[in-house]
């Protein structure tokens, strides 16, 4: 397989992910797999025409994954031309090229220009999040044992660019699995949290029941539609996961911006990094500062959109605790010692 990179944009497009306040913007503004077929007069105008058409698809692809349907259905035709497209690419990277005198064929991915991109959303006034969900753990389970070895291997081993990154369990457990379970696996991983993905149904008819454990609980995330395969099962619940941190991240302008004031309360210096890194990341979450801070608790002050029950089930991905409002709002870690 031969691979390699095209850069399409000034340095100043390449420079744009050194600053990215998530550590796999390019993941997230990447779209992978966009298979072509070209032919035409030559080598290179075949190759002119393959890029072109990829890089469109991949534009209608990344909306999809960074909005909702109703949010991007005001994006106009000439969002997804040729030239808007070509704007907004940084890079192609090139896999498994074939090509002859008139013919090209390859596998294409194309690297989208962060800054760019946020800026036409915003001049358009569409709402998108691009900011990754606390990485998950999926536990694929099954009700009928004899589909656990084709469910299991229908997962890929992960997926670090999607809206919910994931990496794939290699352990077996059941739809009833508790966190103490999951934890070894999913503290080597480095996930906060897992979803448990039960296949129902069967050949030509199947769906997925997703649930999320983490050591704040479990909840209920929804079921997928149906789908003909197991495959079509593994792509339509990666999308139901994404589908899911959207609605639950993206900040509208009509949303109440709340002040609050926290006591983060810890027992060690690792859980004190992992409240803060929840509470920092957190797409509901702005103007994060540390007020005081101690051996073993600190005040916090920080902004957040929406209710704060929305903002706890945030911070509940990340394994966090809330308790009290805003102005008396206490954080820590679940399973961390009782203050």
């Amino acid at each position: 397989m031969k691979r390699f990179s095209i850069l399409l944009g000034a340095l100043s497009a390449l420079l744009c992910f050194a600053g990215a306040a998530h550590a796999d913007t390019r993941g997230v503004y990447t779209i992978t797999n966009i298979p072509v077929d070209k032919t035409a007069s030559n080598s290179q105008e075949a190759e002119d025409q393959a890029f072109a058409t990829a890089q469109v698809t991949g534009l209608y692809r990344l909306m999809e994954k960074l909005t909702l349907p109703d949010d991007r259905s005001v994006l106009g035709l000439s969002f997804y031309s040729l030239d808007n497209a070509r704007k907004l690419t940084a890079a192609v990277d090139v896999d498994d090229v074939r090509r002859s005198s008139t013919v090209y064929r390859a596998n294409l991915s194309v690297v989208y220009n962060p800054n760019l991109v946020r800026e036409a959303l915003n001049a358009r006034g569409v709402p998108f999040v691009d900011r990754q969900a606390p990485l998950s753990l999926i536990a694929p389970v099954v009700s009928n044992p004899v589909q656990l070895d084709a469910w299991r291997r229908a997962w890929p081993q992960a997926d670090n660019g999607a809206l919910n990154p994931f990496a794939t369990a290699l352990s077996n457990y059941s739809a009833g699995s508790d966190w103490e379970a999951f934890k070894v696996e999913a503290d080597a991983v480095g996930a906060r949290n897992v979803v448990i993905a039960e296949l129902k149904g069967s050949e030509g008819s199947y769906s997925v029941q997703l649930v999320r454990v983490s050591s704040a609980g479990r909840a209920t995330i929804g079921t997928t539609g149906q789908v003909a395969t197991v495959k079509d099962a593994v792509l339509a619940a990666s999308s139901y996961l994404d589908a899911a941190w959207k609605r639950q991240a993206i900040v509208r302008g009509g949303d109440v911006q709340s002040d609050a004031q926290a006591i983060v309360r810890y027992t060690k210096l690792s859980s004190w990094n992992r409240l803060r890194t929840a509470l920092a990341n957190s797409p509901l979450v702005s103007g994060f500062s540390i007020d005081a801070l101690a051996r073993d608790g600190a005040l916090v002050s920080f902004t957040f959109a929406g209710d704060t029950d929305r903002l706890a089930r945030d911070l509940e991905q990340s394994g966090v605790v809330m308790s009290g409002g805003p102005g008396g709002m206490v954080l820590q870690l679940a399973g961390d010692r009782v203050f």
